[in-house]
């Protein structure tokens, strides 16, 4: 019996993928670059940013909140244009924050489109309260 190779990732999952890689690296304008500038994204069923600069500023703030935050792929569901992806969040929460919020430890799901290379829609699911927290920091930093 001869091995198959795997088959290629779909565009969705080599997107997802690669802003997973530039996230997990800091990288704020690889990310950018991976994002459609009017990018919809709900967090468990409601609008939670519009654009690729509020997801900036809101993973500037997850960045400053947990700066050892690393989100690990769990499984993909390649659909060619969109992508089914189960991931884990885990981080420590800055010193500086004074306990106000938990160590991150989150596991959900996020469903993408991707067009011409650009994420332009992203639906995010997981437990409420951490990644709510986070998004109520950005809220609050300069530029939002």
């Amino acid at each position: 019996m001869s091995a198959q190779a795997a088959p290629a990732d779909g565009e969705a999952v080599r997107a997802y993928r690669a802003y997973n890689a530039a996230e997990n690296t800091r990288d704020p304008v690889a990310m950018n670059a991976l994002l459609a500038p009017d990018i919809a994204i709900e967090m468990n069923g409601r609008p939670a940013l519009s654009s690729a600069e509020e997801d900036a500023v809101a993973m500037a703030a997850l960045f400053d909140a947990y700066p050892d935050y690393h989100r690990d792929i769990v499984s993909v569901v390649d659909g060619g244009t969109t992508a089914a992806v189960r991931w884990r969040m885990v981080g420590h929460a800055a010193a500086r924050f004074g306990g106000r919020l938990p160590d991150l430890d989150v596991h959900g799901s996020s469903f993408v489109v991707v067009e011409g290379g650009r994420m332009t829609r992203a639906w995010l699911y997981a437990a409420e309260g951490q990644i709510d927290a986070v998004l109520a920091l950005a809220g609050s930093q300069p530029g939002r």
